[in-house]
């Protein structure tokens, strides 16, 4: 510190050194990298019948007619801003797996690379049935750098594992817990496994990852070896071929700000404790309640008109196409009464998330708790085949902004056991099967569903008699609910 502080004296007594004084104090920015398609060597060395650089220049593809193979690079910027900008907000603990977020190392002073990382799409058009098993990926540079790629799981991997190493990574706090297991959710949702065919018709995608290139690193080739094209009357994998990808690496420049800029942007706005949220929330309500529905959700929308600026306006739905349309929020409600869900009703809602929807669905149910659960849960399975797999449950971290972008919730609100009746009901295994999280539904790596059985929607409207209710303080599971909506029409807004 002592000779810092001789060169910065001697800097403003010398002339010229303005430049070394910005050097020492405002260290220069790191510069960041893509790789591109290889044009040039996908000429030299590829077949260019087969191989096509896509317009704007950025994914390279392997088309034979009968199915095609489409390579990209996904950038830290394409990760953190476009695909998981939720997941990359939270420094250190940030979720997303595939970056280090927004978190700059202390000692480099910038955010080093994670991974590198390229989606895979593969598109069978008329063959009768292909694979793909990314563990055979292999990924070179022109400096002799050779990297396998990661499986998923530690027990099934045959050489590097995402899941191992987060492990090492993983600290003892609960904290920790929970971002490895977010991150894990989102690996095994996006990363690519051999599984089964890719069969006729059918188009699959995913993400595979290896270590960071080097600093040096120029230009690299991607193969994919092994790739299924065929398989035996033992439905063994019998015909093989390796696909080769050729990248160059180049200068990245972000289009209209930085790429710190673009990262440090919040998808939501976050709140303070004393602002009232607002947005345009029709919601329509499923439930097999006969109460009138302004009596049901009355002490619901009493507190949005004192609390918020939300406008709710309510509609009774029977999960069809009409009764969805134009609607924001889908409040699904099940209590004692047995839920039944006819396949118009999942093509409906299915339709009704392709469109931007958001759904709260909550069991309250005492005696029949863990039956309309399964009936709920089997409704969302349906659901993820009517949008071709793209849909998954997985629990919500506790560093999500539903739980901070207004009001903060380090736990959740308590769940009502009088309004459970539990012991009268002998239902005494349905407190401890009760989740002490949130489950997410997830479109594309989006959250655009709540999914509980903590039985809140006792708290958000009117499912039992008034003298039940009497004296009860239901604020915080309002503020959640609250929370939720709100981030629901931020993200909606967004994506318009």
């Amino acid at each position: 510190m002592r000779n810092l502080g001789i060169v910065l004296i001697a800097c403003v007594l010398l002339t010229g050194c303005d430049a070394m004084y910005q050097y020492i104090v405002f260290p220069p920015t790191r510069v960041d990298y893509v790789l591109v398609p290889d044009s040039v060597l996908t000429s030299k060395f590829l077949d260019r019948s087969f191989y096509r650089i896509s317009e704007d220049g950025k994914s390279i593809s392997f088309d034979r007619k009968d199915f095609k193979v489409e390579i990209k690079y996904m950038s830290d910027h394409q990760l953190n801003t476009y695909e998981f900008p939720e997941q990359s907000m939270n420094g250190y603990y940030s979720t997303n797996p595939f970056t280090y977020g927004n978190w700059v190392d202390p000692e480099l002073g910038y955010v080093p690379n994670r991974f590198t990382v390229f989606k895979v799409t593969i598109y069978n058009y008329s063959a009768s049935k292909i694979n793909f098993d990314p563990e055979n990926a292999l990924l070179e540079s022109e400096r002799g750098d050779k990297f396998n790629c990661y499986g998923r799981e530690e027990k099934s991997s045959r050489y590097l594992s995402l899941e191992g190493y987060f492990k090492k990574r993983k600290g003892t706090s609960g904290v920790d817990d929970d971002v490895f297991e977010s991150r894990m959710g989102i690996i095994r949702r996006t990363v690519h496994y051999l599984g089964k065919p890719v069969f006729r018709n059918d188009v699959r995608d995913g993400l595979i990852v290896f270590d960071p290139l080097s600093e040096e690193a120029g230009k690299v080739k991607l193969t994919l070896k092994d790739f299924i094209l065929g398989y035996d009357e033992n439905n063994q994998p019998s015909e093989f071929t390796d696909l080769q990808f050729y990248f160059d690496r180049q200068e990245f420049v972000v289009s209209g700000g930085s790429g710190r800029d673009s990262l440090m942007r919040q998808p939501v706005k976050i709140l303070s404790a004393d602002d009232m949220p607002s947005g345009n929330a029709p919601i329509a309500v499923r439930s097999v309640s006969v109460t009138p529905l302004e009596q049901l959700m009355g002490p619901l929308q009493n507190y949005f008109s004192e609390y918020t600026n939300f406008k709710t306006p309510l509609t009774k739905s029977d999960l069809s196409s009409g009764s969805l349309k134009n609607q924001r929020i889908l409040f699904l409600f099940t209590g004692d009464e047995q839920f039944t869900f006819l396949p118009e009703q999942e093509a409906a809602v299915a339709e009704y998330i392709r469109n931007g929807g958001f759904i709260v669905a909550d069991v309250f149910a005492t005696s029949e708790a863990n039956r309309n659960w399964s009936y709920v849960n089997n409704f969302f399975g349906n659901v993820t085949e009517a949008l071709g797999g793209r849909l998954s449950l997985s629990r919500i971290p506790s560093d999500h902004l539903i739980y901070n972008v207004w009001k903060k919730f380090d736990v959740l609100p308590p769940v009502d056991i009088d309004l459970f009746n539990l012991q009268q009901k002998g239902e005494v295994d349905t407190k401890e099967k009760m989740f002490d999280y949130l489950m997410g539904l997830y479109y594309e790596n989006r959250l655009i569903g709540i999914l509980s059985n903590r039985g809140y929607s006792i708290a958000w409207g009117e499912f039992y008699a008034q003298e039940f209710r009497n004296g009860k303080d239901y604020t915080r599971q309002r503020e959640l609910l609250s929370n939720i909506i709100y981030y629901a029409t931020q993200i909606q807004k967004n994506e318009k």
